[in-house]
């Protein structure tokens, strides 16, 4: 019989650069010590989440202090880091790092930053899904995948497992999107992606975490916690359990296992460090589109004409036009005499690539009339 997945947990009450090597220091010992996942000389990867030009405040991104602990954890050891993300494709690059950090980072820790746009990719063929992954991800010996905490209003949650999206780079992603705009199929995808690439050691930051609608537009709120594990479905389980996420309501769950067992969330997986009870989740709250995931498949097919979810755009706009960039099929536009885009939502695919990447928080996912019924809890 298998060994559980284990998963560590530590508080770690903020981003505190001196205190931030110890607490990840102990994570890396619940889990049997850095020399179970890095050799010296080795070329270590880390995969944080840069999802956009926002500051660390925001909660958008992985704190660079987290990304900065773990660095000098593996130069101790011998081991030779960079840094690698393939952000949203409407927004430079160079922008995501300056704003987010880890530039200047970076090169006070003499850290390579890769561009992923620029490296190379190679492309795959897997359970009927084409997708390529960027030549760092692949080449390098070790990879630690350091996402940020957050809900999501497609996926409910985003964390180790849909970090790993990142490695897709560029324009791809929103093609990933267009090809495959249900919910279903993208969990599948995301699933098919993190199985073709897992991590060796995933630690997740969720020190400040965000709720709400996110991955860009929720809220920040202090969990005070830093969790670590090798499997990083197990990680994502111990996270719904923290947070009160209903597992199932994750679309790509349901295409994973941990250690070998089939139903995902079924399996009990062992904690190290600190108990899950620890962590006051009574001020997180889930996406609004929470509810409209507990539909069943079979009701959805069914009932499609009337379900759906789609952008709305409020008086915060400022005109900056990523949103219409940032749309896969070209559901929005910047129409004469308009202040903001202009919606055609009989092209929307409900993807949310708008909402991650608008600046302002001007972007709101709105229901339909029968999906609103349902988020009230009448039917």
């Amino acid at each position: 019989m298998k060994n559980h997945s284990t998963v560590a947990l530590e508080h770690c009450s903020n981003y505190n650069a001196r205190e931030l090597p110890h607490i990840i220091g102990k994570l890396f010992q619940h889990l049997g010590g850095i020399g179970s996942f890095v050799r010296k000389g080795q070329s270590v990867l880390i995969k944080p989440n840069l999802l956009t030009d926002r500051t660390p405040e925001q909660t958008v991104t992985t704190h660079p202090e987290v990304v900065r602990a773990i660095i000098r954890i593996l130069k101790d050891h011998g081991a030779k880091p960079s840094v690698a993300d393939s952000p949203a494709n409407v927004v430079k690059i160079e922008q995501v790092w300056e704003k987010t950090g880890f530039r200047a980072m970076c090169e006070e820790e003499n850290v390579p930053l890769i561009n992923l746009e620029k490296t190379g990719a190679h492309s795959f063929e897997v359970d009927g899904f084409s997708f390529s992954i960027a030549n760092p991800i692949l080449s390098a010996d070790v990879i630690i995948n350091v996402p940020k905490v957050k809900t999501h209003v497609l996926t409910i949650l985003t964390a180790a497992v849909k970090n790993m999206f990142g490695a897709v780079p560029g324009f791809q992603k929103m093609i990933l999107h267009k090809l495959h705009p249900t919910v279903s199929e993208f969990g599948r995808l995301i699933a098919v992606i993190y199985q073709h690439i897992p991590p060796h050691l995933n630690i997740a930051d969720a020190v400040v975490a965000m709720d709400g609608d996110g991955p860009s537009a929720g809220r920040p709120v202090h969990l005070g916690l830093l969790a670590a594990s090798r499997d990083a479905v197990a990680l994502d389980l111990t996270l719904c359990r923290v947070l009160n996420i209903d597992p199932s309501v994750v679309p790509y769950f349901k295409h994973l296992s941990v250690d070998g067992n089939s139903a995902a969330y079924d399996v009990n997986i062992e904690i190290a460090g600190t108990a899950i009870d620890d962590f006051d989740n009574r001020n997180f709250h889930a996406p609004g589109t929470l509810r409209a995931r507990m539909i069943p498949g079979w009701l959805v097919k069914f009932l499609e004409p009337f379900i759906w979810i789609a952008p709305s755009i409020s008086d915060k706009c400022i005109a900056c036009g990523r949103c219409i960039k940032g749309c896969p099929v070209n559901a929005l536009s910047s129409a004469t005499g308009a202040d903001k885009p202009v919606l055609e939502r009989r092209k929307c695919i409900g993807c949310c690539c708008c909402h991650e990447v608008c600046p302002e928080k001007a972007i709101s996912m709105t229901q339909s009339p029968l999906l609103n019924f349902v988020r009230q809890g009448r039917m």
